[in-house]
């Protein structure tokens, strides 16, 4: 059990959406019911930091209606505070997913244009105040996409935080349907200069430098020009129908890495949740080897839990893992 006091405080900014599941791999225009989640990549870091020790603080802006409502109570009820700024009128996004079966894909369709996320600002919140006590600044490469607004809002956020020493955190997260890979690789240069620990997958790390090297080599070149310390390379492969692996490479001051794998019952967060174990770890002190292992085991436990939230504990990731069928009495 972590102390009160010891617990580390990780911030983050960004949008949660209404999540809208078709039940039982069902395809979406067959769908006659549809299941309600609350999604959002940094608020889902949140939740899963708060779980495992951390305390965790999220930044948004949220429609002042009964959606809003409802992401704001999801929110609370994992331990997460909340800095909102409500918006008379506002719109909360919504995110429709049909969950695939081979050789049908999984889809996400997006709702979420004019949403009151879409309107944060650079000067939306008074930063030194809102990252005051805290180890670490999060937000993803989502919340660049949603417009010219929540970009300045993520290079003024990191900024304040470089400027009073918190360690800076940034997940690529490149979605094709928010913008083109064009608009993307430029807002990306902008930002990793304020960045210390970056999240990618190979494939938008690849993306980003325009080039298909040896990734090792790609991460390698994103730690020299653009200062970042720690590269956490997360990489997927399908196992089999039902399981998905994970594999984690840490590049920076210590490389490690880490596999692990999962049954699928549901595959979106598990990034997220992945990233938030290891921020925890890092925070904490343990060893960048430690580190990757939380980080691959809270991505293959989330690949098991329906929505996209994992609210786990470290015992989980220890002791409490295990990487076969089990039954505990």
């Amino acid at each position: 059990m972590i102390e009160p006091a010891a617990r580390p405080l990780i911030v983050g900014l960004g949008e949660a959406m209404v999540r809208l599941s078709s039940p039982q791999k069902v395809p979406l225009e067959s769908a006659t019911e549809l299941e309600v989640h609350v999604a959002g990549a940094e608020l889902n870091l949140l939740i899963a930091a708060t779980g495992l020790g951390a305390q965790g603080r999220w930044l948004t802006r949220l429609p002042a209606s009964e959606l809003g409502a409802m992401i704001r109570r999801h929110a609370r009820s994992y331990g997460v505070e909340i800095e909102a700024h409500d918006e008379a009128g506002g719109r909360a996004g919504l995110l429709f997913l049909e969950l695939g079966a081979p050789p049908r894909p999984s889809r996400v369709l997006y709702d979420r244009k004019d949403s009151a996320a879409s309107h944060l600002s650079a000067d939306e919140f008074a930063w030194d105040e809102v990252l005051a006590g805290a180890g670490a600044a999060h937000v993803t490469g989502i919340t660049c996409a949603l417009g010219d607004g929540p970009m300045a809002a993520t290079l003024a956020f990191l900024s304040a935080a470089r400027r009073l020493g918190v360690m800076t955190s940034f997940d690529m997260n490149y979605r094709s349907q928010l913008w083109d890979t064009a608009r993307a690789r430029g807002c990306y240069w902008r930002v990793l200069p304020l960045v210390d620990t970056l999240f990618v997958a190979p494939g938008d790390l690849a993306m980003m430098c325009e080039r298909n090297d040896e990734i090792d080599a790609l991460a390698a070149q994103v730690v020299q020009e653009f200062g970042v310390s720690t590269v956490v390379l997360r990489e997927r492969c399908e196992i089999s129908y039902q399981e998905l692996g994970a594999s984690v490479r840490v590049v920076g001051e210590r490389d490690s890495t880490a596999v692990a794998s999962g049954f699928v019952v549901d595959e979106l967060g598990a990034g997220d949740a992945a990233a938030g174990a290891f921020l925890v770890s890092m925070l904490l002190g343990e060893t960048r080897s430690q580190s990757a292992e939380r980080c691959v085991r809270a991505y293959a436990r989330m690949l098991t839990i329906p929505g996209d939230s994992w609210s786990g504990t470290m015992h989980d990731l220890t002791d409490g893992y295990a990487s076969s069928r089990k039954v505990v009495r």
